[in-house]
């Protein structure tokens, strides 16, 4: 019996020192990881953003497990462009490389002995404003360097995706030097001094105006004008400026739209309607744009005016596309 406690004390002892043997192992690493490296981190910007990324001790599979460097771990880290062919052929996507001069990150940090994870690291993404609007980049950054440990094998890549999604007050007009007026509904030559035409809506001077026909009869609306924009474009917003009116007619109505559908096509001939829009009473000649609910393709887009503030007739001085 005494020799059967005694060994069961042994085995105890050795148990408590092969376990504490364990952790002290598991508690030492020098095998770094990027936490994120199991996923793709997506990010939507306008014109800058910070995203956080890091370098721990501790894979995204042991979220639980806690470890600490057992010495100075110095990390560097690399965007390394060479990767984004193999990530479209996998997943089957068309990512471009994010651009240079649109991102900075934090390319070194420090596991410090004892830690067990680098700092919060900074990818900053800017210069939105020169990027297309809506349009999606892939950037991978990668572990390059570990010196005083290894790299992970899994988990050393993350990807980025970040998508410009500008407000709509920062979206940037489309170049108009290519666009022609396509058709219109009316327009109204009796305004004199060049006014009234469809292509004052399209010349760039804001004192300039399309009228739809007054003289010899007013006809209601719906009053349309189309635009040809010479080629093929995302459309993602239409905006106008009223024509310049002061005093009662401003705060009253001088036959600007009031309500407005907004059409598409890539041929003139065959239409999509996308989107209905409630047009407010402005200061006069303030930009008024609208988001439209698809961003389309098309060369050619078409705005009928459906309401008209204090008139039967309709004016527009200026038209844009975004």
């Amino acid at each position: 019996m005494k020799r059967l406690i005694k060994y069961h004390i042994y085995f105890g002892l050795v148990l408590i020192i092969f376990v504490s043997a364990c952790k002290k192992e598991k508690a030492l690493s020098t095998t770094v990881y990027m936490p994120a490296g199991k996923a793709i981190v997506s990010q939507t910007f306008d014109i800058t953003d910070t995203i956080p990324y890091s370098a721990s001790l501790v894979g995204a599979d042991y979220p639980t497990l806690t470890t600490m460097a057992a010495n100075n771990i110095n990390v560097t880290f690399k965007a390394d462009l060479s990767l984004i062919a193999a990530f479209n052929a996998a997943n089957h996507t068309n990512y471009s490389a994010l651009p240079a001069d649109n991102f900075s990150f934090d390319a070194t940090a420090t596991i410090a002995k004892g830690q067990s994870a680098t700092g919060s690291l900074k990818l900053i993404i800017k210069n939105g404003d020169k990027l297309g609007a809506f349009s999606s980049f892939l950037l991978p950054i990668r572990i390059d360097q570990a010196n005083g440990g290894s790299i992970s094998n899994v988990q050393k890549v993350t990807y980025f995706v970040v998508t410009r999604s500008p407000s709509l007050a920062n979206l940037v007009p489309f170049d108009r030097s290519k666009w022609s007026i396509a058709g219109f509904s009316t327009q109204e030559p009796a305004e004199g001094s060049g006014n009234g035409l469809g292509i004052d809506a399209i010349d760039g001077d804001l004192g300039s105006y399309w009228q739809s026909k007054w003289s010899g009869g007013e006809p209601g609306p719906p009053h349309y004008i189309s635009v040809d924009m010479g080629e093929m474009k995302d459309v993602h917003a239409i905006s106008i400026v009223d024509r310049d009116f002061s005093g009662d007619w401003a705060i009253n109505g001088h036959g600007q739209p009031k309500a407005m559908t907004v059409s598409v096509s890539t041929d003139g001939t065959n239409w999509t309607d996308n989107g209905t829009f409630q047009v407010p009473i402005v200061e006069p000649q303030a930009e008024i744009r609208f988001f439209l609910p698809q961003f389309l393709q098309a060369r050619y887009f078409r705005i009928t005016v459906t309401d008209v503030w204090g008139s039967n007739s309709t004016n527009i001085a200026e038209i844009y596309a975004l």
